[in-house]
């Protein structure tokens, strides 16, 4: 039979394991609603940018002087821009992979103290009967 003590830290333990769930899956959903944007981004700018090259080339855009004179009657825009978003996207893939594996080392780390501790209660535990035994 538990004790008082026993059954709050009992209570304590699965509140934080419910709260440490819930931010679990509050990460998951927001990684892959990022994933999830980044590749609507890429694919929706890679339908419209031959678009904006053909108006491009055909001097549909108007030049003002020689702001971003360097991609002025060529069709390295296009390039530049995927590159770019190529880029941002392996960027947001690192630190999404860098935030998965710190959360797995934290549920791993989390995971042996709570067994150390169990071990220790139980010691406890079986020293207390012991004590009761040989009074």
């Amino acid at each position: 039979m538990r004790t008082n003590d026993e059954r709050v830290k009992a209570v304590e333990r699965r509140t934080e394991e419910l709260v440490r769930q819930r931010k679990e899956r509050r990460v998951r959903v927001i990684g892959a609603l990022a994933a999830a944007a980044c590749i609507v981004a890429i694919v929706g700018l890679s339908f419209y940018l031959p678009g904006i090259m053909a108006a491009s080339a055909d001097g549909g855009v108007a030049s003002t002087g020689m702001t971003a004179s360097i991609f002025n009657q060529n069709g390295s825009l296009g390039y530049v821009l995927i590159g770019l978003l190529a880029f941002m996207l392996g960027i947001s893939v690192t630190i999404l992979c860098y935030r998965l594996h710190r959360d797995a080392v934290e549920k791993k780390n989390g995971q042996q103290e709570e067994k150390n501790g169990q071990q220790g209660e139980n010691h406890r535990q079986q020293e207390e009967k012991n004590g009761e035994k040989t009074e």
